[in-house]
């Protein structure tokens, strides 16, 4: 047996896939505006106007899809106009484009009767959790339309058992990932709209943490994925940081070094550092 022509399944695989002289294609993001068409999702009227978060996240996206553009990234967007989507729709886009990494963006809400000073960011990956605020955001963020855009979560039946194995080791493959991903996002949303230069990022009123929910956006998500609070909608500051254009330039330049360093970090031992410092509330 002529040893020297064995190649190993991982070595095989990564030919097949990756054929010599062929190119490297960008790194391929796909942003999803939240909300959209008849979803309006939290809204803030004063003086007569109206801003609705849909609005926002769509403009958000945009001015983030221009900067990771300049950056040599691939974007797509989920939605490019005032238009209703379905929740599954979304991932499934990003799917198929075989997307690298899906950023959800959202405007956050506090509950009847919660704080009415809460503001700052928070960033999502999807797992299951016992903690109560998180919970209620998911199952706000998820009752969109009524609760008609919920998609079912498909139970173990004869002829698709073997389709939800592989379903959920992609989600366990992607977990470690999307939290990194999630990481990313915080540290730098965080980072790059202080206010006060010598500010300690983990200290920032801006910084609410990253967290776990079960975001039905992301589950159908066959890669990194993670939702973004970009602040509270009807808080004062964060209302300005996202609607001005110095606001949105920031918050773009934050996700575009966010999704830098999570490409850069790609299978490294100080990708797998990140993941073991990041905290998690």
């Amino acid at each position: 047996m002529n040893w020297n022509r064995i190649i190993s399944l991982p070595a095989l695989l990564i030919l097949i896939a990756e054929p010599a002289g062929a190119a490297v294609r960008p790194f391929r993001v796909v942003l999803d505006p939240g909300h959209g068409g008849a979803d309006e999702g939290t809204v803030h009227t004063a003086g007569g106007k109206k801003t609705a978060e849909k609005e926002v996240t769509l403009m958000l996206a945009r001015t983030v899809a221009r900067s990771l553009r300049a950056r040599g990234f691939e974007v797509h967007l989920t939605r490019e106009q005032d238009v209703t989507m379905n929740l599954s729709d979304r991932t499934a886009m990003a799917n198929r484009l075989k997307a690298d990494a899906f950023i959800s963006l959202h405007m956050n809400a506090t509950a009847e009767g919660g704080d009415p000073n809460a503001r700052g960011f928070e960033t999502y990956f999807l797992n299951s959790t016992t903690d109560e605020s998180s919970r209620r955001l998911a199952h706000f963020e998820n009752s969109v339309l009524g609760g008609s855009e919920v998609p079912e979560i498909p139970q173990a039946e004869e002829g698709n058992d073997v389709a939800l194995i592989l379903k959920d080791l992609r989600l366990d493959a992607n977990l470690a990932e999307s939290k990194r991903l999630a990481c990313h996002l915080q540290h730098q949303l965080v980072q790059f709209t202080a206010t006060d230069p010598a500010e300690v990022v983990s200290e920032s009123p801006r910084n609410r943490g990253i967290r776990q929910a079960l975001f039905y956006v992301l589950l159908g998500a066959d890669m990194p994925a993670a939702l973004v609070e970009a602040g509270f909608l009807k808080h004062p500051k964060d209302r300005a940081l996202v609607l001005s254009a110095d606001g949105q330039a920031k918050i773009a330049a934050a996700l575009t070094r966010a999704l830098e360093r999570f490409r850069l970090l790609r299978g490294t031992a100080q990708a797998r550092q990140v993941v073991s410092n990041c905290k998690v509330h």
